[in-house]
């Protein structure tokens, strides 16, 4: 079993500076829409009137423009023909790509929650059973771990563990997903399951490598801007105010939100989208993939 493939991290690495128009067109399209969407947060939580649903429209076009940039960088990464202006389009396989990423989304939020749910049962069953009974009952917010005895609290981090493990490899599972479904020109979910078995680690560690450039830079551009500003991009109502109004200046907002987006895009995405797309490459070569 291989831990990491250098191979795919160095694809991702050198994609953004092979590949810069594309990159920076699918990063501006998405950096303008986030940029908009976080001022409309910041205003929504300023309880500034209208903004809540300008807030919830914009984070859908923020992920319609995520999916046109995921589909541009991710037939560059595939060596697929490209369409559009700089790769930028709507068609069959953006329409692909959006239902594909919406169905992932669906198992994941269905399978993590219920298995959340259970974890949390367990957890406040540990919580209970060492309670004193005759201890007075609690008022306000209850820390449970606070309630544990040391072999409770032992086994409840074991469960978290075991939950955040499953959660990795379930998302492992399913990573390959996007370039799957724009090779094959086909929503591809589940048939992509026997690609990545017995390949979680390596998959899980390649993924990290590719993009802990980007986590490090886009976190010292944040921290820059909660230092100089008071506020940033990440959390967008850190500049909510009171009365409607922004402890910083709007477009300062929209410019400082811009760049972060941006950043998601050039120094997140397509790095990550350039190893599973050829960790994907690999293993297709290795197997055959069934039609859902």
């Amino acid at each position: 079993m291989k831990l990491i493939d250098l191979r795919a991290v160095g694809a991702a690495y050198r994609f953004v500076l092979d590949n810069p128009t594309p990159v920076l067109a699918a990063a501006g399209l998405y950096g303008v829409v986030f940029s908009v969407q976080s001022l409309l947060t910041a205003y929504a939580h300023a309880y500034a009137p209208g903004a809540a649903p300008g807030m919830i429209l914009f984070m859908i076009a923020a992920f319609g423009a995520f999916v046109v940039g995921w589909a541009s960088l991710g037939r560059q990464a595939l060596g697929l023909p490209q369409k559009g202006f700089h790769g930028l389009t709507l068609g069959g396989d953006e329409g692909r790509l959006a239902w594909a990423l919406f169905l992932v989304l669906l198992l994941l939020t269905i399978i993590l929650m219920t298995a959340g749910v259970a974890m949390a049962f367990m957890i406040a069953g540990l919580a209970f059973t060492d309670m004193d009974p005759g201890a007075p009952q609690p008022e306000g917010y209850v820390n449970l771990f606070e309630l544990m005895g040391p072999g409770a609290l032992a086994v409840s981090v074991v469960l978290v563990t075991v939950f955040v493990l499953f959660s990795l490899w379930l998302i492992t599972r399913l990573a390959l997903t996007a370039p799957a479904t724009l090779n094959e020109r086909a929503v591809r979910v589940l048939s992509i399951w026997p690609l990545s078995r017995a390949r979680s680690i390596e998959i899980t560690l390649t993924s990290l490598a590719s993009l802990a450039p980007g986590v490090l830079t886009l976190a010292v551009f944040n921290a820059i801007c909660l230092a100089l500003l008071g506020a940033g991009p990440v959390i967008a109502q850190s500049a909510a105010g009171e009365a409607g109004q922004l402890t910083v200046s709007p477009v300062l907002m929209l410019l400082i939100s811009a760049l972060y987006g941006a950043g998601k895009i050039a120094l997140l995405a397509a790095p990550l989208i350039a190893a599973l797309s050829a960790l994907y490459h690999k293993y297709a070569a290795e197997g055959e993939i069934q039609a859902d």
